[in-house]
């Protein structure tokens, strides 16, 4: 039944601007659809169950020259085969786009991917959303990242430059052979012509990679005898060889590309169906602008045109050459990328090392429990300081073991968001370059598909606020006509009510709210009937699907194990003997800090004052003011003026006779106990429960009881009886956590005998830059020895990506 008393109060607020029609903010409604990328940094790759995945979001335009605002919130997930976790974060001042995944203590070990996009991300292929490989070990299973036994299958492809081979014209092949698990891999590549003759043998040169060169391409075609390292073989077809076409061919030359673009004569009009239309142009653009443009003439019996290509006038990042006609056709396409000319410097030093040279390092070592205090400096080429704004991870190395050429910041934003499929080491491109890796990164071009041609959907536009959607309908095959509709939720403070007048659907955005908020909405007619149905639409997410789920391959699997070992069995034993410790302390009364605090003050609880979910479990379907009455003998129910039911405590005695204790859910003072009955609210949608009676409700100035009430974290809508009534619980997002981590400041916590044995030393989302150019940051060690890696990450003020890699060593006293 809606609740009477709300609805004068409602009508009062009519027509705020909730709904999409009557917007006030421009950001909230205006539709945004422009490509964007995302890269989410995580505190490392591999992690045990029962931790927290720690990341940070960075989101920006695909268009160099875009000045619309990035979305505000982006959607973080974690996949087995199944989802295993989603949450959906904000851009929050100070930490940008940070949060956690929690990792469950039961999760399957195995391999895992993380997921990232915005709702903008959905208008284009899933593949162009961020993926991310996770290794999970668990504590009760046997790691299970094992090297499967080698499977003797491998595919190869073989990929002309710019697309085409013509007929007696000069031409390079690429190809790249990979195993069944997804990685390139040695092979050897035997070509012949049609008459079984021998012309060479090319071998795989990176990551499965390699190239064969044709000075005139025989009409007539060719094949290839591939064998692996196993010696398992297969005979394959290159592709055709045609008699017209259009080609790019591609040198390069120090810094500067020779790009030679050549298209048969009458080829542009035959592919454009014979209408006319011979005019083609030479087109160089990056994934948002048109660079260079210039028509390809006439010469002999083809159209031709040779240019050349300064790097340094090329923007960062990929870059693709098209043979283009008249009507937009793409007829020949050659991808070729560019580093960044002038690179911002990034360095790490402790505090007492910051102003020696380079070129004189110094090795610092740190004790178990030591204080480590370090600088990071960012400077242009000219020396100036930099702004910059970094998320920072502090990892032991042993349990967390770091590839130096894995996917990072730079290599994601400039490299990887712009090609198609999965890139292997793409770090690996960006560490200390060198002819040799130039020519790896040109294969990879010739390898990889360029993502910019795909075409948005325009379905989503860019999130700037969150909405609620549903629709209104009239009891038996009644037309809803001249309706109310009202909305409450507690956790934003949201009480309103709207006139529908002749609409069935509406929309509510402009909105913000954290997860676990609960949203009550009610229809009724002018004259307060309720032959209404209100009905809510379900939010829908972006179908997964990842091929080639790839294990990540780490590089010393059996000290990883040993320590993972050592982590548990060391930190199991001492919790076994706190225990037992605080059976003698204080054996009369048993001090609860449950999992999900229902106090703001995050205090602890008797048993008598907390009921937590297992014994909860047995009265889900009962409702939570008829729970209290009979969990807590204290309390009683009796009916207000307007027939709503309410909690009363016979400590809260005021002159107008008994008062109700005060109520808290999630941390929110709630007005009055009468809204759990107005809102349903049963047993099976809380987490816990408190009650707190006189001076045990002295944090919260009262002596009359407090009742403390923790939601579950169900992201569901709950199906009741009531059919004008409808009650949601959408996906907000997720409220900000302080990774934690303990301060060895004294002896006395220098000499706890618990053992820290943290993976993740340190972890912040934002660590910022100074107005010259400095970000301070310390943290402690733990109790094991060995390297500790610091892992840095972020983007400067002007939007370039920048990466720094630090370590430390930690050694016991001898």
């Amino acid at each position: 039944m809606l609740p009477k008393r709300i609805l004068p109060v409602l009508l009062l607020t009519l027509l705020l601007p909730l709904f999409s029609n009557a917007q006030t903010a421009p950001s909230d409604t205006a539709f945004v659809d422009e490509r964007e990328k995302l890269f989410i940094h995580t505190d490392r790759d591999v992690y045990t169950s029962g931790e927290k995945i720690w990341f940070r979001g960075y989101l920006e335009n695909q268009s160099y020259n875009s000045a619309a605002p990035v979305s505000a919130y982006i959607y973080v997930e974690l996949y087995a085969d199944t989802l295993v976790s989603r949450v959906k974060i904000r851009n929050a001042p100070g930490e940008g786009y940070s949060g956690f995944i929690q990792l469950g203590d039961r999760i399957d070990p195995g391999s895992y991917i993380l997921r990232g996009y915005t709702r903008n991300m959905e208008n284009y292929p899933r593949d162009e959303m961020f993926h991310k490989r996770i290794e999970i070990v668990s504590k009760r299973a046997k790691p299970v990242f094992e090297s499967a036994p080698e499977a003797r299958e491998f595919d190869i492809q073989f990929l002309p430059e710019s697309g085409h081979m013509i007929a007696y014209r000069p031409s390079k092949i690429a190809f790249k052979a990979v195993g069944s698990d997804g990685f390139g891999i040695r092979a050897s590549v035997l070509l012949y012509n049609s008459a079984d003759s021998l012309l060479g043998i090319y071998e795989t040169r990176h990551r499965g990679m390699g190239l064969i060169n044709i000075l005139s391409a025989d009409p007539r075609g060719y094949y290839a005898i591939v064998r692996d390292s196993a010696g398992v073989t297969k005979r394959l077809n290159l592709p055709a060889v045609e008699s017209a076409g259009a080609t790019i061919a591609l040198t390069r030359i120090n810094d500067r590309f020779s790009v030679r673009a050549e298209i048969s004569s009458g080829y542009a009009a035959r592919v454009n169906g014979g209408k006319g239309g011979n005019n083609v142009y030479l087109e160089i653009k990056n994934s948002s602008e048109t660079l260079y443009k210039k028509q390809i003439l006439n010469e002999f019996s083809q159209q031709s045109l040779t240019e050349t290509i300064h790097l340094a006038q090329m923007p960062a990042g990929v870059n693709s050459i098209q043979i283009v006609t008249e009507n937009g056709i793409i007829l020949a396409e050659r991808l070729f990328f560019t580093h960044r000319k002038f690179k911002s410097s990034v360095s790490v030093k402790p505090y007492s090392l910051f102003d020696i040279s380079e070129s004189n390092p110094q090795e610092t070592v740190y004790k178990p429990r030591d204080l480590v205090q370090l600088r990071i400096a960012v400077k242009d080429t000219a020396g100036r300081p930099v702004p910059a704004d970094f998320s920072v991870s502090v990892t032991d190395s042993a349990l967390a073991p770091y590839n130096v050429n894995r996917n990072n910041i730079l290599s994601h934003l400039e490299l990887c968001s712009e090609l198609k499929g999965e890139i292997e080491d793409p770090g690996y491109y960006f560490n200390n370059q060198t002819q040799e890796s130039e020519r790896y990164l040109d294969l990879l071009m010739m390898t990889q598909g360029w993502r910019c041609h795909t075409v948005s959907t325009g379905e989503s536009g860019r999130e700037y606020s969150m909405k609620i959607s549903g629709s209104v309908s009239g009891l038996f095959r009644k037309e809803a006509k001249r309706t109310y509709l009202m909305v409450f939720c507690p956790e934003i403070q949201l009480t309103n009510a709207f006139y529908l007048d002749q609409l069935s659907k509406f929309t509510m955005e402009g909105i913000h709210f954290p997860d676990s908020s609960k949203f009550l909405f009610g229809v009724a007619g002018r004259q307060g009937g309720q032959l209404y149905g209100v009905n809510i639409e379900k939010e829908k997410f972006p179908a997964f699907s990842f091929t080639n789920k790839r294990a990540p391959k780490l590089t010393d699997k059996t000290l990883f194990v040993a320590a993972a070992k050592e982590q548990t069995s060391i930190s199991g034993e001492f919790m076994e003997r706190k225990l037992e410790e605080a059976v003698i302390v204080a054996p009369e009364k048993t001090i609860l800090k449950p999992r999900y605090n229902p106090s703001p003050f995050l205090e602890s609880f008797s048993r008598g004052q907390l009921k937590e979910r297992e014994e909860l479990q047995n009265y889900d379907q009962m409702q939570v003011q008829d729970y209290l009455i009979i969990a807590y003998p204290n309390l009683h129910i009796e009916s207000d003026s307007q027939g709503n039911r309410r909690i009363i405590s016979p400590r809260n005695v005021s002159m107008s006779g008994p008062g109700e204790p005060l109520l808290y859910v999630d941390g929110l003072k709630w007005d009055s106990t009468s809204l759990l009955d107005q809102y349903r609210m049963t047993i099976e949608e809380i987490e816990n429960v408190a009650y707190l009676s006189g001076t045990a409700g002295a944090l919260y100035n009262t002596v009359g009881g407090v009742i403390l009430i923790t939601s579950r974290k169900t992201g569901k809508i709950i199906e009741k009886n009531a059919p004008n009534v409808a009650r949601v619980t959408p996906l907000g997002y997720q409220k900000s956590v302080k990774f934690y981590a303990p301060a060895y400041d004294n002896q006395l916590k220098r000499n706890n005998p618990l053992k820290d044995l943290r993976t993740t030393l340190y972890w912040s989302p934002s660590v910022k830059t100074d107005a010259e150019g400095i970000a301070k940051f310390e943290f402690y060690t733990t109790d094991r020895s060995g390297k500790m890696n610091i892992d840095i990450q972020g983007i400067t003020g002007s939007g370039e990506p920048v990466i720094s890699k630090y370590s430390i060593d930690v050694k016991r006293s001898e």
